[in-house]
């Protein structure tokens, strides 16, 4: 299988799986707290990861650059952002908090332009960015009613969240390019897993805490499929896509999550959901086919050693 067929599989699988990681947070954080949920989510994930460390034989590096990319992406892509995300759904509802969060082009795309040379923001990807985030707006339209200061707080959470892992995926583009996904995301998961726990200690309510089928699966499926498989895909692909590209995948979950929706839920969806996604996809062709139709130009897509 050639690299760019990996490539593409690998950002479709991301695309599903993320689409339905919203509605899995929120029937999470029902029962129990976000810290709690979010560090037993972690560890579970690093128990994971760590067992295909052990089997694999990778070898964790313990050079000084490794270790603060470590520290940069349990700050910037898992502990912080993953917190306000967290905390944000509790005052939103999934649906208006993927929309809030397919701001994470824009503040990718500036990030960028500002700390990597070779992906200057150009006229083309902002039109792109502008016409499939209207189209998330379009789907998620009622999802600004019933506003309220509670409600407030908790979209400025997750607009921050993703600013700040849109830092984290800068990052990654500019240190981790000799970084093994699966360990970089081990070292990175079991580091963010303690302080969130800590911080849970001291701060969360455990008084309604219930462990029911709903909120183990929730936490199970997060961790193993939205939190393992996704975030090593993801990792590798950043040796391979520019980082605008990949975060355009914030325009194509919540279609998806849509989707998820009407087959499994049985939800019915308007006339505004079907323009909407239109406008989405039409967005994240814009902006990207001149990038792709670039790298395919540039053969920039090679093999990963």
């Amino acid at each position: 299988m050639s690299v760019r067929l990996k490539v593409l599989l690998g950002f479709i699988v991301i695309c599903l799986i993320w689409g339905s990681s919203w509605a899995a947070v929120k029937i999470g954080i029902e029962t129990i707290p976000p810290l709690l949920s979010l560090g037993i989510r972690f560890t579970l994930a690093s128990i994971i990861l760590g067992f295909i460390v052990f089997v694999k034989h990778l070898t964790v590096p313990m050079g000084k650059k490794f270790w603060m990319l470590v520290l940069i992406m349990c700050l910037t892509s898992f502990t912080i952002p993953f917190v306000l995300i967290y905390w944000g759904q509790l005052k939103v509802g999934s649906g208006l908090a993927s929309v809030l969060f397919a701001t994470y082009p824009f503040w990718v795309a500036l990030v960028s332009h500002f700390l990597l040379p070779n992906e200057k923001i150009t006229l083309v990807r902002i039109i792109g960015i502008v016409i499939g985030f209207l189209g998330v707006i379009f789907i998620f339209n009622n999802g600004f009613s019933d506003f309220n200061a509670e409600i407030l707080y908790g979209m400025v959470a997750i607009i921050v969240g993703a600013i700040i892992q849109a830092f984290g995926l800068v990052s990654l583009r500019r240190l981790g390019e000799n970084a093994h996904p699966v360990t970089l995301n081990f070292c990175s998961m079991s580091l963010s897993a303690l302080p969130l726990f800590a911080a849970s200690f001291v701060f969360e309510d455990y008084s309604n805490l219930i462990f029911n089928t709903q909120s183990i699966g929730s936490i199970v499926y997060l961790s193993i499929f939205c939190t393992v498989i996704t975030f090593v895909i993801y990792f590798w692909l950043v040796k391979y896509v520019e980082a605008v590209i990949l975060s355009l995948s914030a325009f194509i979950t919540p279609v998806i999550a849509i989707v998820i929706g009407v087959i499994v839920m049985e939800e019915k969806i308007t006339n505004d959901v079907y323009i909407g996604s239109v406008l989405v996809l039409i967005g994240v062709a814009f902006a990207s086919i001149g990038d792709l139709f670039a790298l395919y130009r540039r053969s920039v897509i090679k093999e990963y050693r």
